[in-house]
């Protein structure tokens, strides 16, 4: 390396003069050093000179061959300092090495004398890591209007030894139009929906109420930080908390909370446990060393330099940051079952002797959650039926992969995290000023270097489970039978994990409760008989832990209030009409839209035609506008019939239009 630095070349073509002054610089890098502003010339080369003497002395060289080299002007050979890191493969690795070596030691000690530092950088498993992180730029730089972003990060860490294996701090070291000299594997940067497993852990460890299969409920209404005042989405300026899907599945289970990555139950498993000690157990996972430097903070200033209290809105990453490469190492305790072994970047350290310094061994950890609380949360990680992923990367070949998406609500970040028993890994994506949202699905960048990283590092491995803790209990489990996510599939398990702390509940599941579909709340008397279903309210309270549900264990009160009972429905109005071919009818419902539109995101407007209650063939038709909508009927009658036409909106308010008529059967 002193060869390439100083004159450009392979240590094996020095010659004599230039090895002699690179042998002089260890003894005092400070004053021997010309690159140093300390640097004194008469004193290196006079050290220079006593080498050639020693080497003379020692046989190793001729009279005539010291006496030669000291004529020579070595100094003027000297090639100019080269910017920092050039050359070097893998930068922001040895970058990220470093700062690990400067917090062990001062600059002083290592900086003294040409000590030798061994890394944990794997490079195959790096150069994977590069190929990965610039395919997947190569394509979102193809279509900056549409992914906005223009730089990624990834650290992938050996979960049984805390080692970091890979590090891609950003899309190009030596690329200064996109901050390449920014290592964003070690920027704070705020973390999205990928801090949620923390939430759900606390709670779990914190309380002794909750297990997977415990009930939350994700409803609109007032929460910390989210006083719900204006109910309109948020880019309309509503000041309700909403998910990505603007949707609120009423009671869920935590499995399929996380698995869906919903952010009301998120934000109320922190308050249930507690701001403080959800940040601080997230801490001691691995998010803070043990110094206290790095951790999940909030800060009152844009440059991040005024530290100041956390909120609940920290519970989905929303104003509070974190590191990528400690988020890594917090993920990797949770798939230890809790066990803290801290991250290292560095094997072995040795000074210009060769004395040794410092060389790692294999920790015990410390642990930091009762096993059975990271072992439930890395569970409902790795479920592939809970998560509204529509793309399933949580198997592999016998590996199982716990993951966690994240995404801010700015737009601005983009996070995909998780691990096997063997592997951490996390990416982060974003444009290199943080000034660009992308209109894009996270998942569509991040999963790609995540799931491919992950798949090719593990082609080779045998698979290996997680250790089951003793004490873990397999309990009934409340039964989502409406859909959550995007991709999740229902209905849920019927028994779910729990921690041997869980205290079962003492009620007994009791009335029927009417639920109004469209809010996920109890009917009211102007809830339209469309929207109304009927389900075991007391079943859910029999689940839930939800202190924010009046009675949460026995009945909640929450009351749809999405529809007025002043509001009008939609009208329709049938005629039949005969048609030149013999028993083929023409059925027409004009349609009027009554308060609501009559489609919408979760429901979509609907007209059906039916006979005698049957709807006929053909007969269902989606609308989504006032007007006359017709279909054909071929009648397989020869009698009077009821034909019925009914319309339905996005609220589910319906109305309906009957008709008797003659019908001949068609031939």
């Amino acid at each position: 390396m002193a060869a390439r630095t100083y004159f450009q070349k392979n240590a094996k073509d020095l010659t004599l003069d230039e090895a002699a002054f690179l042998a002089s610089i260890p003894k005092s890098p400070t004053y021997y050093s010309p690159y140093s502003q300390s640097f004194k010339k008469d004193q290196l080369l006079a050290r220079s000179n006593y080498v050639l003497d020693v080497m003379t002395d020692m046989g190793k060289i001729k009279p005539e061959q010291r006496d030669e080299a000291k004529k020579v002007d070595v100094l003027a050979k000297i090639k100019p300092r080269q910017p920092k890191y050039t050359g070097i493969q893998a930068p922001y690795f040895v970058l990220a090495a470093k700062n690990q070596l400067e917090a062990k030691y001062t600059e002083k000690n290592y900086k003294r004398g040409g000590w030798k530092v061994t890394t944990t950088l794997d490079m195959p498993k790096q150069k994977i890591a590069e190929e990965e992180v610039a395919k997947e730029l190569k394509i979102m730089l193809a279509s900056p209007s549409f992914y906005a972003f223009d730089t990624a990060a990834f650290v992938a860490e050996d979960v049984k030894t805390g080692q970091v294996v890979a590090l891609v701090g950003g899309a190009d070291f030596a690329d200064s139009s996109r901050a390449g000299e920014i290592n964003f594997a070690q920027q704070p940067l705020p973390p999205g929906s990928s801090f949620k497993p923390y939430d759900y852990l606390s709670l779990i460890e914190n309380t002794n109420t909750f297990g997977a299969g415990t009930v939350l409920y994700d409803i609109q209404g007032p929460i910390d930080g989210y006083p719900c005042t204006n109910k309109a989405v948020p880019k309309a300026g509503g000041n309700c908390l909403y998910d990505y899907d603007l949707r609120y599945p009423g009671p869920v289970t935590l499995r399929y909370a996380l698995g869906g990555s919903r952010n009301v139950p998120a934000i109320k498993a922190m308050l249930i446990a507690g701001v403080d000690k959800t940040i601080g157990l997230a801490n001691k996972l691995g998010l803070q060393d043990k110094d206290g430097s790095g951790g999940y903070k909030c800060y009152a200033d844009e440059k991040l330099t005024e530290e100041t209290q956390c909120y609940a809105s920290s519970a989905i990453g929303d104003g509070a940051f974190l590191s990528l490469d400690k988020h890594v190492n917090a993920y990797t305790t949770i798939s230890r079952n809790g066990n803290r072994i801290d991250q290292t970047y560095i094997l072995k350290i040795e000074d210009s002797s060769n004395k040794k310094v410092y060389e790692w061994t294999q920790p015990v950890g410390e642990q930091v959650v009762r096993p059975e609380s990271a072992y439930i949360v890395a569970d409902m990680m790795a479920d592939p039926d809970a998560s509204y992923f529509s793309n399933k990367p949580h198997r592999y070949k016998g590996h199982e992969f716990s993951l966690k998406t994240g995404t801010t609500n700015d737009g601005k970040d983009g996070w995909l995290m998780g691990f096997s028993t063997q592997y951490a890994a996390g990416v982060w994506v974003g444009y290199h000023s943080r000034q660009k949202a992308s209109r894009a699905f996270m998942e569509t960048m991040t999963e790609p270097i995540w799931g491919n990283w992950m798949r090719r590092v593990h082609d080779e491995l045998k698979p290996e489970k997680r250790a089951v803790p003793a004490g873990l209990q397999t309990l009934p489990a409340y039964v989502i039978t409406s859909h959550v996510g995007l991709g999740s599939r229902e209905p849920s398990r019927s028994t779910d994990l729990y921690p041997s702390w869980f205290v079962k509940p003492t009620i007994k599941p009791g009335e029927k409760q009417i639920y109004d579909k469209v809010s996920g709340k109890i009917a009211t008397d102007c809830t339209p008989a469309l929207a109304k279903e009927e389900r075991s309210f007391a079943e859910a309270a029999l689940y839930s832990g939800d202190k924010f549900v009046t009675g949460s264990s026995d009945t909640g009160q929450e009351k749809d209030d999405v529809h007025k009972c002043e509001d009008i429905s939609p009208t329709v109005s049938l005629t039949i009409s005969t048609t030149p071919t013999i028993g083929t009818y023409k059925l027409t419902a004009t349609i009027t839209q009554g308060t609501a539109p009559l489609s919408g995101d979760k429901f979509k407007g609907a007209l059906t035609f039916k006979i005698d209650g049957q709807v006929i063939e053909g007969g269902s038709v989606s609308i989504d506008s006032s007007g006359p909508y017709s279909v054909t009927y071929k009648s397989t009658f020869n009698d009077t019939k009821t034909i019925t036409a009914e319309v339905s909106d996005s609220l589910l308010y319906s109305g309906s239009d009957a008709k008797s008529e003659l019908f001949v059967k068609a031939p």
